[in-house]
């Protein structure tokens, strides 16, 4: 039978196969026994086939499940391990997260070196109990945006608090040096539909904040956050943005970062997310510290 399926699923299958239990499967993967289950039920969606049955002895796999784990296991042997690190280049993590995000990352990361992990982006996803769900079930190693709910199997690092500020292109024919309440209300915005969580110390800023927002002139509300920022680089349009990526954008793309008008200050607070399993892994951990030194 021909199905495609990704790496971890296959383990999860040729684990299962050996551990005859979803808890024994579990703690030789170093998950959760739901991360297991919810590898399984995905097999199980994409094969229309139930893979497993239970018997006195444990989960015993079917004819299809057993040929799945040989699949892994022919790939394990194809492509082995390396304990010496010479293989490390070859190591891959997926990271979720703003599409501007990724974008500067990306840019910054430059080419992999041979002692280096690469890294694979994911679009984010908007709802946080699915974001911590693909955390727990290790479809995603590194979330990066919002803070997410407490969760004993997570960490969580507050990777970065800045202030808030507003983005417009360079040459920008009506906003001079200083952004003014009247360039807020001028000007056209470029929204993302799904946003960054803003907030203020100051509840009367809070409310004053409010009402600027009802009166914002929408030019497009885009799923993207790297959209809106382009949109503003090459138009007239006008965004708001955390001030330690706008000053990165300023060396990037035609763009100038400036104050909120009016002494007004909002702030915005990213997250760094990932399981737990990985804090003794080496070559995690330096992913983990480079990122938080590009951000």
């Amino acid at each position: 039978m021909s199905v495609e399926l990704d790496v971890k699923v296959l383990r999860a299958i040729d684990t299962l196969s050996t551990a005859g239990s979803v808890t024994k499967a579990a703690e030789i993967l170093q998950v959760t026994p739901g991360a297991v289950t919810y590898l399984i039920n995905k097999a199980r969606k994409a094969t229309g086939s139930a893979l497993f049955f239970r018997t006195k002895e444990g989960m015993k796999p079917n004819t299809l499940a057993t040929e799945l784990s040989q699949r892994y296991q022919n790939m394990i042997e194809a492509f082995p391990p390396d304990d010496t690190g010479a293989a490390n280049h070859q190591r891959s993590f997926i990271i979720s997260t703003y599409t501007l995000i990724e974008f500067l990352l990306a840019l910054a990361w430059g080419p992999t070196s041979e002692d280096e992990a690469e890294l694979r982006y994911v679009t984010s996803d908007q709802d946080k109990s699915r974001r911590l769900a693909a955390l727990r079930n290790k479809e995603v190693d590194i979330d990066l945006g919002s803070r997410l709910q407490i969760d004993s199997s997570i960490i969580q690092v507050k990777l970065f608090t800045a202030e808030v500020g507003m983005i417009a292109r360079k040459d920008h024919p009506t906003i001079g040096e200083r952004f003014t309440i009247e360039d807020w209300h001028e000007n056209r915005h470029a929204l993302w539909s799904r946003g960054m969580y803003f907030f203020s110390d100051d509840i009367e800023q809070t409310q004053d904040f409010h009402n600027l927002f009802e009166q914002q002139n929408p030019a497009c509300v885009s799923s993207s956050s790297l959209n809106a920022v382009m949109l503003c680089a090459y138009s007239d349009c006008v965004t708001r943005m955390p001030k330690n990526l706008g000053s990165k954008l300023e060396s990037i793309l035609p763009v100038k970062q400036h104050s909120l008008p009016d002494n007004l200050h909002l702030t915005y607070e990213c997250y760094l997310h990932y399981h737990h399993s990985f804090i003794n892994d080496p070559h995690f951990q330096q992913v983990i510290r480079k990122i938080k030194s590009l951000l």
